[in-house]
């Protein structure tokens, strides 16, 4: 059964890991200091789960991921094509919104143990990021009042 518990845990490893690499491509495009500082803050959210996640899966006496896997791939290809800080803010704010609904789903179909990680860890830590990036897209709309 702890096979079973390190491998949901190391798909979950892989995707935080790919998102802290993911921030360190968008980090490349962000000038402003505030923003920079929001998006910092995101990483380092990202990186602690990277280490709560290997801490799990070591305690099942399991080898942690040490990659992004094919979706870390498609994210650096996706972050890679912005241009600007604002697509950066953007890109971020759609893996964020991704990552969320992703946790919100496997929730309800991994077994208790891993699912009490996916509760007490992640999503609390993810609706945290996500409302960061959010308002930061939204900070940086244009005004549609006249």
């Amino acid at each position: 059964m702890s096979s079973e518990y390190i491998e949901e845990l190391n798909a979950f490893l892989s995707g935080e890991i790919s998102s802290v690499e993911t921030y360190e491509l968008a980090l490349e495009k962000i000038k402003d200091a505030d923003v920079r500082q929001a998006m910092l803050k995101c990483q380092m959210s990202h990186a602690d789960r990277v280490a709560k996640l290997t801490a799990e899966v070591r305690n099942l006496n399991g080898e942690p991921s040490k990659s992004a896997g094919i979706w870390g791939g498609f994210e650096k290809m996706t972050q890679g094509s912005a241009s600007t800080e604002q697509d950066a803010i953007a890109l971020m704010e759609l893996a964020e919104a991704e990552r969320l609904v992703q946790y919100e789903a496997q929730q309800s179909i991994v077994c208790d143990f891993v699912r009490a990680v996916v509760v007490e860890t992640l999503l609390p830590a993810q609706h945290e990021t996500h409302l960061i990036v959010s308002t930061l897209m939204k900070n940086r709309a244009p005004s549609t009042v006249t």
